[in-house]
């Protein structure tokens, strides 16, 4: 069994984990997949995910914790342990960290909703929350977009350096301003992608400011978390989700919906868009991910073939 740490799999191409996860929409598209309900276990703040998903080669599963007052201790807010196993022998093909596939395979959600809504022409963005996974959201965006200018938002701001620090080593023709005002960052920001676990929005907005902009929830993954305001879905020309498992697991669906914000037959599934040539540049969109187990399925799959085929990783007596 291959062992695959953080650092390994943080050194995969990006185009890999992108092209991994538009697989898993077609997939969703053809029905080629066995994707039972994922079980969430609150406890306290505190959320743990168990995420099982089946394709025709293989089965993989993601124990997934979410702990939001993490950072205080110095550790991230989401760790988790993956395992790929063949799904004709049954065999356990690899072990991997799974907080790194995580990271990756929703930057890389986040990176496709900007390559297939966000007009190519973009040149300005901004990120709510300097995390691990604000880190890998901003990675996936300036590598689908040659962003000008990037505005990064934390309510710690050693964390907005260090992410600073980070891209700015991998994108150094970047402008980054770390700003201390949310609502700053949303008007001066045409793509705006929030990573947070934040229970409340994190900005207000007027109607006129929501308009034309691209708007991508990363973060909100329970009933009663929430990072944008309803003004951004109510305007909206379309509403898009990974999964309609968000119109219950999100507060950003679920909420509006309470509130008769927005109906539920405005909000479509994102795959549909691989079906489509073209995007309208001028429209307001707002995009929820919540994630599902196919993309750790294709994404974990993809990094252990690379990992087999490149003599990547450590093998492991089972």
């Amino acid at each position: 069994m291959l062992f695959l740490n953080k650092h390994a799999i943080q050194k995969i191409d990006p185009d890999i984990i992108q092209t991994a996860v538009e697989q898993a929409y077609r997939m969703m598209l053809n029905q080629d997949y066995n994707m039972p309900d994922r079980m969430h276990i609150a406890d306290r703040q505190n959320t743990l995910l168990l995420m099982p998903c089946f394709s025709e080669s293989f089965f993989a599963v993601k124990l997934v914790w979410v702990f939001p007052q993490a950072q205080q201790h110095g550790q991230p807010a989401v760790n988790g342990v993956m395992v790929l196993s063949d799904n004709v022998s049954g065999q356990p093909l690899a072990i991997m960290d799974g907080a790194a596939v995580t990271a990756q395979r929703t930057g890389a959600v986040g990176g496709l909703g900007v390559k297939l809504l966000a007009p190519e022409t973009v040149s300005t963005a901004g990120v709510l929350g300097a995390g691990v996974q604000g880190l890998s959201q901003a990675r996936y965006l300036l590598f689908n977009r040659k962003i000008k200018t990037l505005y990064i938002y934390d309510l710690y701001k050693e964390s907005a350096i260090s992410m600073k620090r980070a891209l700015k080593k991998e994108y150094p023709n970047v402008e980054y301003v770390i700003t201390g005002n949310s609502n700053q960052l949303v008007e001066n920001s045409r793509v705006i992608i929030a990573a947070t676990t934040s229970s409340k929005p994190l900005f207000e907005v007027t109607p006129d400011v929501v308009t034309g902009k691209i708007f991508i929830s990363i973060g909100s993954f329970r009933p009663d978390m929430q990072e944008f305001p309803d003004a951004v879905i109510e305007n909206a020309d379309d509403i898009f989700v990974d999964t309609m498992f968000a119109v219950k697991e999100s507060g950003d669906i679920a909420i509006p919906l309470n509130n008769h914000s927005v109906t539920k037959n405005r909000i479509k599934e994102f795959a549909g868009l691989l079906e489509k040539n073209t995007y309208p540049e001028t429209s307001t969109v707002f995009f929820k991910s919540v994630g599902m187990a196919l993309f750790d399925l294709t994404v974990s799959s993809a990094i252990y073939q690379l990992a087999v085929e490149n003599n990547i990783g450590q093998v492991l007596d089972f």
